[in-house]
């Protein structure tokens, strides 16, 4: 099965001409069986193989790692299961990364999953959004914690003025908000060719 994964690993990287060390293989398998185990108990993502979190949740972190700056402090507002901000972290030791998640359960996760990947470059908060020191990121990014719209609107208070708000969303933003500028953008899809977009925000 490792083996399979791997293959499946080095498949999607291809896809995307992104580098894949054997050491970050072996870091993503390792977030891949954690965050299994522990959804049989917390439910903490609705993918139940591990070939369903490569071809359906990692696109979404390559898309991370291609649309934001090197040396960047990300914050991932409700991160939840991790995903896509672990396997990023994990591919972009530059960044220093801050994951927010209220929930008790899902923070018990990610600070494991975080100690069993190795990825020092991360922080595990336990908080909501409206709780976060403003403009004390460059980058900020949210998956399915709220509408693109709103999520947008309420980036502003987390990222440096010139910062970068991302968007993962399945169709671009549309209208595009006043004030905020759409500076780089993807159009990819999943295994199963569920079609996907992601957007770099900045403010003008």
């Amino acid at each position: 099965m490792v083996d399979s994964l791997g293959s499946d690993l080095s498949l999607l990287f291809s896809d995307w001409s992104a580098p894949l060390s054997p050491v970050d293989n072996g870091r993503l398998l390792d977030f891949i069986r954690v965050l299994l185990e522990w959804n049989v108990r917390i439910n903490v993502t609705g993918a139940r193989e591990r070939s369903d979190v490569v071809g359906e949740h990692f696109p979404d972190s390559l898309a991370l790692f291609s649309l934001v700056p090197a040396g960047s402090r990300l914050v991932d507002v409700g991160s939840g299961g991790g995903l896509p901000a672990i396997p990023f972290a994990i591919l972009r030791p530059d960044c220093q990364v801050t994951l927010v998640e209220p929930r008790a359960k899902r923070v018990a996760f990610l600070k494991t999953a975080v100690r069993v990947c190795k990825c020092s470059n991360v922080l595990v908060v336990r908080q909501r959004m409206e709780d976060c020191e403003s403009h004390s990121f460059d980058v900020a990014s949210s998956r399915a914690t709220f509408p693109p719209l709103e999520w947008l609107a309420s980036a502003r208070e987390l990222v440096v003025p010139g910062g970068r708000t991302i968007v993962l969303s399945t169709v671009e933003v549309s209208p595009r908000p006043s004030g905020l500028l759409l500076i780089g953008h993807l159009n990819y899809k999943t295994r199963n060719g569920s079609v996907r977009w992601a957007g770099s925000y900045c403010s003008t």
